[in-house]
């Protein structure tokens, strides 16, 4: 019994076992599950989705724990409401979002996929509609919503047009185009182009972006509920999505057929090809990294969704990016250790360079520079105080730091001398770019020259360390500062200063240093791109750790705010006081100003903020005197008088600068300036002049305008108001005809209270001016201020307005109640004007404030000789010229003279034939310096279709220029670029030389390739010189053989054979297969496919001169053009 007992209890334990290992394993692959998420599409499958399948298929998502649903777009529902109603976590949608945000949707942009909206118009190439100028008078098939084609209305809008919309849309309407039903209609560049393609139809589109209209394509987008509830979801899903769209991008071939066997047959694999490729430009992934979110770009969508009427909401940006968001709950864990330490240290000891400009430097006795303001954001964020030690040398820094006098060395690189004292944070701030400062006479190129010669550089910087190592020819010149380095070759008592980037250029231009250039190292002995640490006394490990968490919860739009100020924008914006000047505010300490909270959008004080465009004058102010500024209410004008009289004001912020008031107060230089106009109810019928109210009574609330209405309109009776809401109420309830503000506060009030009963009839004065005013006897304050004001520039004082005049005049302009007894005028718009059509006075003074898409377009005009008419203020910001001095000059003003005459003798033939001329162009700007614009500049007509003008349209593509520059790799083809050619080809030549090697190099370039474009169009240009690429680099397999694209359609193939005859049999074999490629070309004289004419120069190394070799090849290559083309010409 007791053996049962046992063998019964043993099986029961088994079985408990068995039962508990199955629970266990059911959790345990419960809880290893992936979690399930909808993704919604907002549309059908087809390759614009390829990044999502890549990212499925492939095992991104997987990767992550993630079981992600695709689903395609079910047209009976709204595709952004499906995530917002949480049928779908995630989703894709356009610019469009941005307006839901405006309108208070829960939406949240995740990472934006396509970097330019796909969104064009497209037409038949019979009709001869090539640009936006020509789209007058059209018929046009537009969407049923005008969001969804918003950037297209917005151009119809921006250039007045008068087009004929049609918006009932059914499937395959683009037949509409064919059958002639239409001249115009919407398309997505990826897609609706293939279908007229494909039935033999040629095209012409237009695309937004050309005109200035560049918004975001495809976004992926989630909920704020997902956001904020699941952030790490969020943030495993945008990763893995950008993971599978990289994948997406770089194997077309193998997602086009996975999206054929598996999501849709609905597209031919020609057709998800075709889109493939246009997509690969709508990413731009080789120009802007993938996922990248420009928060500007943003906020300029939003101000033209406001700017044509469909919101007049202003953007937040941390509640609608999940960067910002993810960002913004972000806390710092510090340990016990940490916490005590800041405790016992609650002031942080930073060093403060004397002339590190602009990183970190002194001026008027107070630090700046970047890492000061990066300094100042630490201490927020720890909640300590920062004292800034000013020394004025490194070895003054280094003996304070190793004494415990000195905290932190924020801006400081790291060589072996120094690990032995310091320790460096694991994040650098900021890189420095080792530069020459030498006179614009001198030969010196780079450090190679430098032998023997005389050279100052800052004692004990880690440059000087280089140096002295890698370069014991050069004669140092040791210095205590950068300042005393730079005076030193600018003062001839030395050849050449060393030195960041940045600084030279900052006291150069500072210091109008005219006698000197710049001159960026390239040098592969040495580090020539230098990062910057943060630096603690050795073994303080405590504050290292401390600095390196603080770093991860700064975030990068703060980063970027500092990079913006310091090193982007102008830093020579700043003031030189005198000592008189210097030894007042130091004395002063703070400085009070009165501010009236009547008088939005000027100025308020709301919960102790101040507001309005004063108060941004006094922020700037505040950052370049690094005093405080204490904001004291008052009720009126009067009310201010008394204030600064009794010195409770030093600083009356906004008063009108007129004689009366002159001889009461200091005033500044004006600094703002408005039109005085006159408000009347609604039903009150057009005023031709003021003259004619004879006896009416109008109020008025400042005193100061008394004297002038009086004095100008002696016949009308003015009236005193308490305030201005209660003048505008009495007008309302006609106990006043109408009462007089200047137009940005009565408009803002209107707007806000009296939009229904209320309207400005007239305007009374153009341009009543306002300024500053400090008391009588403080003339040396006054000084300090119209300083202030020169040191802001122009471009600078105009954003201060924009910023909130754009933001209060744009809601509520109801046209139709403006027709009054047959007469139709349109009377004053706030900001926001669908259609300009009679722009009287008023209107052309709001404009300076209004000009968000003048400021982003870069437009200009000329007439026949190419003399300027007209140029856009974008065009004069780019360019450095006022419109005073375009207008009347020729075009050839901004001309650089690396552009080849033939570029303009090609685009004035083009546009003096009355056809549209597009490419790039580097233009000069008034200071020297250079841009480069993508441009199309097109012919305008009269009505006897004769030329009357010209007109152009770009595209700032500098920085794209830029980063090409950087890289080694053609954006287009992906094999090396010119600038690789110019660096490597002398080492390859040099290297084969010492080897006393043979070296091929050949020259060519593709046949007829500008009829090929002219007729193909350039999307099939650039697939040509795609597969021209492919082919010669898949017929080179060393490493020593290199393929370099120069530029256009010239290539160049430097490899190594061993006789001149297989050197000769191998560049034929080239040739042939490049016919071979079979790419068709109907307008070739040569061959019905593309071809290629080469030049081969053959020699050993050592007979070769680099500087001519590259001029024999070149006229090789013309011989085989001059002999009929498809041909090799290989040297003696």
């Amino acid at each position: 019994m007791k053996n049962y007992m046992k063998q019964k209890s043993k099986e029961e334990i088994d079985l408990f076992i068995k039962l508990l290992c199955l629970i266990l394993i059911f959790f345990t692959s419960f809880l290893n599950a992936n979690e399930k998420v909808v993704l919604q599409l907002k549309w059908f499958h087809q390759f614009q989705f390829a990044g999502y399948y890549a990212a499925k298929e492939k095992g991104f998502y997987d990767e992550v724990g993630l079981d992600v649903e695709i689903k395609e777009r079910d047209l009976k529902y709204n595709n952004i409401d499906e995530v917002i109603n949480g049928n779908a976590q995630y989703g894709v949608a356009d610019s469009i979002l941005i307006l839901y945000r405006l309108k208070e949707q829960p939406v949240v942009i995740v990472s934006p996929i396509f970097q330019h909206s796909p969104s064009v118009f497209i037409s038949l190439k019979k009709k001869n509609i090539s640009s936006i100028y020509e789209l007058n008078n059209k018929d046009v098939l537009f969407y049923p919503s005008d969001t969804d084609g918003f950037s297209l209305l917005a151009m119809i809008k921006k250039f007045d047009l008068d087009v004929n919309l049609f918006r009932e849309r059914y499937k395959d309407d683009y037949m509409r185009l064919i059958n002639n039903e239409v001249d115009v209609m919407p398309a997505y560049i990826a897609n609706e182009p293939f279908f007229f393609k494909e039935k033999g139809y040629d095209v012409n589109i237009i695309n937004p972006t050309n005109y200035g209209f560049d918004m975001y394509g495809d976004m992926l987008f989630t909920s704020e509920d997902e956001a904020k509830n699941n952030p790490n979801r969020v943030e495993k899903f945008k990763q893995a999505t950008l993971k599978g769209w990289k994948y997406a991008l770089e194997n077309k071939e193998e997602i086009i057929q996975l999206i054929y066997e598996k999501y849709t047959q609905e597209k031919t694999i020609e057709h998800l090809r075709y889109e493939a490729n246009a997509i690969d430009s709508l990413v731009n992934m080789n120009v802007t990294p993938l996922g990248y979110l420009d928060q500007g770009r943003i906020r300029y969508i939003s101000e033209m969704y406001k700017y044509y009427g469909l919101t007049q909401s202003k953007i937040d940006l941390n509640d609608f990016l999940f960067d910002e968001m993810s960002k913004k709950d972000k806390k710092i864990f510090l340990s016990d250790e940490e916490i005590k330490y800041l405790k016992d240290n609650p002031i942080l000891k930073v060093h403060n360079f004397d002339s590190l400009p602009p990183y970190n430097f002194t001026l008027n006795n107070y630090p700046k520079g970047f890492v000061i303001d990066y300094m100042q954001l630490v201490a927020k964020t720890l909640g300590v105080q920062i004292e800034f030690i000013q020394n004025n040398t490194w070895k003054e820094s280094f003996d304070m730091l190793k004494n415990n006098q000195l905290g932190i060395i924020p801006s400081i690189a790291i060589n072996e001398e120094r690990k032995t004292f310091i320790d460096f944070t694991n994040f650098s701030l900021v890189n420095f770019q080792m530069s020459l400062g030498v006179n614009k006479q001198s030969d010196i190129k780079g450090l190679e020259d430098l032998n023997n010669k005389k050279v100052s550089v800052v004692e004990n910087s880690f440059m000087e360390d280089i140096l002295r190592k890698n370069y014991p020819q050069i004669n140092l010149y040791p210095t205590k500062n950068s300042k005393e380095a730079i005076d030193a070759v600018a003062s001839n008592r030395v050849d050449a200063v060393i030195h960041n980037l940045s600084t030279i250029e900052y006291f150069i231009n500072k210091n109008w240093l005219s006698n000197l250039k710049t001159i960026v190292l390239k040098d592969d002995n040495i580090q020539t791109v230098v990062p910057l640490h943060l630096g603690v006394k050795k073994d303080n490990l405590v504050l290292k750790s401390i600095l390196e968490k603080t770093n991860q919860n700064i975030s990068e739009k703060e980063i970027r705010n500092l990079v913006d100020k310091w090193l982007k924008n102008s830093f020579f914006e700043e003031i030189k006081l005198s000592q008189m000047q210097h030894d007042y505010l130091s004395n002063k300490k703070n400085i009070n100003y009165c501010i009236n909270s009547n008088l939005m959008p000027i100025e308020k004080i709301n919960n102790n903020n101040t507001l309005g465009i004063t108060s941004q004058y006094i922020n700037i102010f505040k950052e370049k005197l690094n005093i405080n500024f204490n904001p004291i209410e008052i009720k009126s004008t009067k009310d201010a008088l008394n204030k600064l009289l009794f010195q409770d004001c030093d600083v009356i912020t906004f008063v009108q600068n007129e004689e009366n008031m002159n001889k009461l107060v200091n005033l500044s230089n004006s600094h703002l300036s408005f039109p005085l106009v006159l408000v009347t109810k609604l039903d009150k019928t057009f005023i031709a002049s003021l003259k004619s109210l004879s006896g009416k009574k109008i109020a008025y609330v400042d005193e100061t305008y008394k004297d002038m209405l009086v004095k100008t309109y002696p016949q009308i009776e003015f009236v005193k108001v308490d305030s201005l809401k209660q003048g505008l109420k009495e007008v309302k309830n006609d106990e006043f005809f109408g009462l007089v503000e200047i137009l940005p506060i009565v408009g803002y009030k209107i707007q806000k209270d009296f939009s229904n009963s209320l309207k400005i009839s007239k305007e009374i004065f153009n341009n009543v001016n306002f300024s500053m005013a400090t008391s009588k006897d403080n003339q040396i304050l006054i000084d300090i201020l119209n300083k202030l004001f020169s040191s802001i520039s122009n471009e600078n004082k105009d954003k201060i307005i924009n910023n909130w005049i754009s933001v209060n005049y744009e809601k509520n302009v109801d046209y139709e109640k403006v027709l009054i007894a047959g007469l139709v005028f349109l009377l004053i718009i706030f900001i926001v004007s669908f259609k300009n059509r009679q722009i009287n006075s008023i209107n052309s003074q709001m404009k300076k404030y209004i000009k968000i898409v003048d400021e982003n377009v870069l437009t200009s005009s000329t007439d026949l000789d190419g003399n300027i008419t007209y140029v856009s203020e974008a065009f004069c910001e780019i360019s450095g010229y006022s419109k005073d001095e375009l207008i009347g000059q020729n075009h050839r003003i901004i001309r650089h003279p690396d552009m080849k005459d033939s570029t303009y003798k090609e685009l004035w033939e083009t546009i003096t034939s009355g056809k549209t001329w597009k490419g790039e162009i580097k233009n000069k700007k008034k200071n020297g310096d250079y841009y480069w614009v993508k441009a199309s500049i097109s012919p305008v007509f009269n009505r006897k279709k004769e030329i009357i003008a010209f007109t152009a349209v770009r595209v700032d593509i500098t920085d794209k220029k830029r980063i090409e520059e950087i890289s080694i790799t053609d954006g287009l083809t992906n094999i090396y670029n010119r600038r690789y050619f110019d660096e490597m080809f002398p080492k390859i030549i040099n290297s084969a030389k010492r080897k006393n090697e043979l070296v091929a190099f050949l020259f060519m370039d593709i046949d007829h390739f500008k009829q090929y474009n002219d007729n193909y169009g350039h999307q099939a240009g650039d697939e040509v010189l795609i597969n021209f690429a492919k082919c010669l680099k898949q017929s080179l397999h060393r490493s020593s053989d290199y393929v370099f694209r120069l530029g256009g359609e010239e290539f160049a193939v430097v490899y190594q054979v061993e006789t001149k005859d297989r050197a000769v049999q191998f560049t034929n074999n080239l040739r042939k297969s490049i016919e071979n490629l079979k790419i068709e070309h109907k307008y070739s004289s040569v061959s019905p496919y593309i071809t290629a004419s080469m030049g081969l120069i053959y020699k050993n190394a050592n007979e070769i001169i680099v500087d001519e070799i590259y001029k024999q090849a070149d006229d090789l290559l013309y011989e085989a053009k001059r002999s009929g083309r498809n041909q090799v010409r290989v040297n003696e």
